[in-house]
C-alpha cells in the first residue's frame, strides 16, 4: 500500500522539481505520477502489478514515471529496469533526463546505461583479427555472420582500424564501447571484433579482468535504475533472467515506446534456418576437431568418429527434407532475390512433420556430442601450460558457437514438428540462389503471430512490477488490442492521459475533396501528384507521407519540376542527413518537404516550422502478402472473427495516429493533418480512425 510518507516524498520530489527547472504542473503529469504510484505501491502485498499508460507528447512521461517509481524501488529495495525501443530515446534519458531529475529533485538515486555484448569490443576477438591468416582464424571464419569476408568472397583488411583501436585503449582515448569510437565503425569490421553470449568463455577468457562488456555490467549491478533497450531485456528473459540484468522478481520495469514491445518480443522467439548453408558448417566441424584434437590434450579419436557419423547422417537427412520441399517452389510467389511459399495457417503435412522430428533428435544427440568436449578443453583451460591455455580458451569459443547453433536449429525443427499450434506459428520457405539443389538456397522461418503466453510466463507472472507507456496504445481509448498482443490481464491498470496539447486551437483535420481513392490506386496516384504541391505550397516545413516505395516514387517523378527542388525524398539520404538539411532549409526559410514511408511516421521530432503540415497519402493498412499477419488473419477468421476488423483496422487506426503526431511537438506549435484517403469518411469503417485521432477542428469536404 502507498502510505502517506511515500505520497509526500513523491509529491516533494516533484515539486522541487518543477520549482527549480521553472516548470508548470502539467494535469497530466500528475494523473500519470498518480496512476503509477497507486499501481506499484500494491507490489509489496501483491508482485506483478502492472500500469498501463497512454499519454500523449508533451506529457513529460520521462519524469513522471521517474518521480513514482524511484521512491517505491528504493523503499522495497527493488531494481528498475528502463527499457527504450530507440536509442535516440535511451540516450536522451541517459544524458539528459535522469541527470536532470537527480539534480532537482532531491532523489538519491544512481544509474546507468547497459548494452549486449555486441556493443562493447572483444579483446580476445581483436587479437584474432590481428593474426590475419592464421589457422584459427580459418577455423572461426565458418561461424561468422554471413557477408563477413566481404562481397567477393575475398578476405577483408581492416589492419589500420584494428590498430587505431590498439591505440585508442592504450592511450586511454577509447573504453572499448562501440558508441564511444569517434567515427562510424563498418558493421561487418566490428563484427570481426565483438562477440555474443555463446563465443563468449567468460571467466575463463584471458582477458576477462579487462573486458569492457563486464566492466560495465558490473556497474549496472551497483545502481537503482538501469536504462536499456527492449532488445536486451527481451534477450535476458530468453536466457532465463538474470543473465544479464537483475532478475525478474527483483525489477520494476518501464517499458518506454511499450507499442514495440510485442513485435520485438516475436522476433525474440522466431526461429530460421538455411538447409545447404547448415549442411555447409556441419561438414567443416570433424576436419576443426581433428585440428583442435592436435593442440587439446584428451580430445578423443572415438568420440569425433562417433560425431562425424551423427553428422552424415544429418546431412543425409537434409537432402531427404530438400527433396521434400523443392516442389514448393512450384507454389511459392516472387519476393526480393527469391520466392517465398507460406503454409496456410502455419499448418504441415504428415512427412514434413516427421523429418522435423527425426532432425530435431539428431541435432540435439549432435549437441550433446559437442558438449562432451568441453571438459577436456576446460581442463586444458585449468591445467595447462601457456601454450594449452592459450588454445583451449579458442577452442571453448568454437565449441560455445556450435552448440548454441546446433541448440537454435534443434528449436526449428522442433517448432516443425508440432504441427498444428494455437495459437499458430507463422511458417515459410524461401528460396533463393546459392543452394545445390538446381542453384537454390532454401531457408525455413517460423514466427509466434502471438507472443501473449510467452511474455505472461516470462515477464507479467515474474517481474516486481511494469509500467508500459508509449502516446499510441489504445485504439479510441480501447485497450482491448494491447492486451491481446501483450498477454496482460485486463484487470491490470490501464488509463489513457489528457493531452497538455488544445488541439482545436493548435491544429486541423482536413480531408479534402477528391476524385478518387487507393480503390483505384493509378488513379490515386496521378491526383497526389496534382494535389500534394498545391497543399503544401505556402507552408515552410511539411511531412508527406507514404504506404509504399512505389506510390512515393511514382508521385516524385510526376510531380512539377519546381516542386521538386524543395523535396528530400527517403532513400536518396539516410534519415539523420534528410533531417538535417531538412532543418537547415527551414532555418534559412527555405521551403522544405519531407517524402517518407513508415519510418518516418514515429520517432520524428520537427517542432514548429519544421513541420506545419502532415500530409498521409493513404490509409496504412498492412500489405496481405506479410507471412506472419497474413498466418494471424487465417488464424483470426478461422476462429469466426474477422481479420480486417479485429486486426487491419486496429492497427491501421494507431499508424494513422502515429503518423499525425508528428504534427505538434510543443504547446506553442500549429498546423494542420490532411488525410488524401475519402475512405476515412466514404467507409462505415472510417469513424474508428477519425475517433482514434487528437480533436482537431475538423474542415471535412
Amino acid at each position: 500500500m502507498l502510505n502517506d510518507a511515500l505520497k509526500e516524498d513523491i509529491q516533494t520530489a516533484y515539486s522541487q522539481l518543477l520549482d527549480q527547472r521553472g516548470y508548470k504542473a502539467r494535469y497530466c503529469q500528475k494523473v500519470m505520477i498518480a496512476e503509477i504510484a497507486k499501481s506499484l505501491g500494491r507490489i509489496e502485498e501483491e508482485p506483478g502489478q502492472i500500469c498501463v499508460a497512454e499519454a500523449g507528447t508533451g506529457t513529460g512521461k520521462t519524469i513522471a514515471y521517474a518521480m513514482a517509481a524511484i521512491p517505491i524501488a528504493k523503499k522495497l529495495k527493488k531494481k528498475i529496469v528502463i527499457a527504450t525501443a530507440t536509442v535516440a530515446l535511451q540516450e536522451q534519458i541517459v544524458y539528459q533526463d535522469l541527470p536532470d531529475i537527480r539534480s532537482h529533485s532531491g532523489l538519491d538515486f544512481s544509474f546507468a546505461l547497459a548494452k549486449g555484448r555486441r556493443r562493447y569490443l572483444c579483446l580476445s576477438k581483436l587479437d584474432l583479427a590481428l593474426q590475419e591468416g592464421n589457422t584459427m582464424n580459418q577455423t572461426l571464419s565458418f561461424f561468422d555472420e554471413p557477408g563477413l569476408s566481404g562481397s567477393n568472397g575475398e578476405a577483408r583488411s581492416d589492419g589500420a582500424l584494428f590498430q587505431d583501436m590498439i591505440n585508442g585503449l592504450g592511450h586511454g582515448t577509447w573504453d572499448g564501447d562501440r558508441d564511444a569510437w569517434p567515427e562510424d565503425i563498418d558493421p561487418i569490421a566490428w563484427s570481426r571484433v565483438s562477440t555474443d553470449h555463446a563465443q563468449c568463455t567468460q571467466r575463463q577468457c584471458s582477458h576477462f579482468e579487462n573486458c569492457y562488456f563486464y566492466k560495465a555490467r558490473e556497474s549496472i549491478h551497483r545502481v537503482d535504475c538501469i536504462v536499456t533497450n527492449q532488445d536486451l531485456v527481451l534477450a535476458d528473459l530468453m536466457m532465463g533472467g538474470g543473465a544479464v540484468l537483475p532478475d525478474p522478481e527483483e525489477t520494476i520495469y518501464i517499458f518506454d515506446e511499450c507499442h514495440h514491445l510485442p513485435d520485438k518480443a516475436g522476433n525474440h522467439f522466431s526461429h530460421m534456418l538455411s538447409v545447404y548453408a547448415t549442411r555447409s558448417w556441419l561438414m567443416q566441424i570433424p576436419t576443426s576437431l581433428g585440428m583442435a584434437s592436435a593442440e587439446i590434450p584428451g580430445f578423443r579419436g572415438d568420440r569425433i568418429a562417433d560425431l562425424e557419423q551423427h553428422i552424415e547422417e544429418a546431412c543425409q537427412q537434409l537432402d531427404e527434407l530438400a527433396r521434400l520441399l523443392q516442389p514448393l517452389k512450384e507454389e511459392a510467389d516472387p519476393v526480393d532475390e527469391g520466392w517465398r511459399y507460406r503454409f496456410p495457417l502455419g499448418r504441415l503435412d504428415e512427412g514434413l512433420t516427421t523429418i522435423a522430428a527425426e532432425l530435431g533428435s539428431r541435432f540435439s544427440r549432435l549437441c550433446a556430442l559437442t558438449e562432451g568436449f568441453i571438459p577436456a578443453v576446460e581442463d586444458a583451460l585449468e591445467n595447462g601450460g601457456t601454450g594449452e591455455r592459450e588454445h583451449g580458451e579458442r577452442w571453448l569459443s568454437v565449441l560455445s558457437s556450435l552448440v548454441d547453433r546446433m541448440g537454435s536449429a534443434t528449436s526449428l525443427w522442433r517448432n516443425f514438428s508440432e504441427g498444428n499450434i494455437s495459437p499458430p506459428y507463422a511458417r515459410w520457405l524461401k528460396f533463393s540462389s546459392g543452394g545445390q539443389v538446381e542453384g537454390l538456397e532454401i531457408q525455413l522461418s517460423s514466427h509466434p503471430v502471438s507472443v501473449a503466453d510467452e511474455l505472461r510466463e516470462r515477464l507479467w507472472d515474474r517481474c516486481a512490477g511494469a509500467v508500459l507507456t508509449s502516446a499510441t496504445i489504445s485504439v479510441a481509448r480501447d485497450f482491448s488490442g494491447f492486451q491481446r498482443k501483450t498477454g496482460i490481464s485486463p484487470d491490470q491498470q490501464f488509463v489513457s492521459l489528457p493531452s497538455p496539447f488544445r488541439f482545436q486551437e493548435q491544429g486541423v483535420l482536413s480531408i479534402p475533396a477528391m476524385d478518387s481513392d487507393p480503390s483505384d490506386p493509378d488513379a490515386h496516384t496521378d491526383e497526389l501528384s496534382v494535389i500534394i504541391p498545391d497543399l503544401v505550397e505556402s507552408d515552410l516545413g511539411s511531412l508527406i507521407l507514404f504506404t509504399s516505395w512505389r506510390q512515393m516514387l511514382r508521385v516524385f517523378d510526376d510531380i512539377d519540376r519546381d516542386f521538386k527542388e524543395r523535396v528530400l525524398m527517403q532513400g536518396e539520404l539516410s534519415k539523420h542527413e534528410m533531417l538535417k538539411r531538412h532543418k537547415a532549409s527551414v532555418d534559412q526559410s527555405e521551403p522544405s518537404c519531407i517524402f517518407g514511408l513508415a519510418s518516418f511516421s514515429e520517432g520524428v521530432d520537427l517542432p514548429g516550422d519544421y513541420c506545419s503540415h502532415v500530409v498521409i497519402a493513404k490509409l496504412p493498412f498492412s500489405v496481405p502478402d506479410d507471412p506472419v499477419d497474413a498466418t494471424l488473419s487465417e488464424w483470426i477468421e478461422d476462429q469466426g472473427g474477422n481479420a480486417f476488423y479485429d486486426l487491419m483496422l486496429p492497427n491501421a487506426a494507431i499508424k494513422v495516429v502515429q503518423a499525425a503526431g508528428r504534427l505538434l511537438r510543443t504547446e506553442a506549435d500549429s498546423g494542420r493533418v490532411t488525410i488524401l484517403d475519402r475512405r476515412v469518411v466514404s467507409k462505415r469503417y472510417g469513424q474508428l480512425i477519425l475517433n482514434s485521432l487528437p480533436p482537431f477542428r475538423r474542415e471535412i469536404h
